[in-house]
């Protein structure tokens, strides 16, 4: 859904130049690539804790458990 934004002309005359530079079609693109870049986002966050995290390992006095 598309919306309607007020921006001053010298803001329009920059993100024109950076929608030139980062090839991208809409100004909406260079807008996500800017709260991108500004808040850190990664493309995904699938994987994102890999490696940070310690495997699960069940204890063996499970309390839970109907073996």
């Amino acid at each position: 859904m598309a919306t309607t934004i007020q921006i001053k002309k010298s803001t329009l005359k920059k993100l024109k130049k950076l929608k030139k530079e980062k090839q991208v079609a809409s100004y909406d693109e260079v807008i996500e690539l800017l709260i991108k870049n500004e808040l850190q986002l990664p493309d995904s966050l699938l994987g994102f804790m890999k490696g940070k995290t310690t495997p699960f390992i069940r204890d063996e006095t499970d309390q839970d458990h109907n073996w």
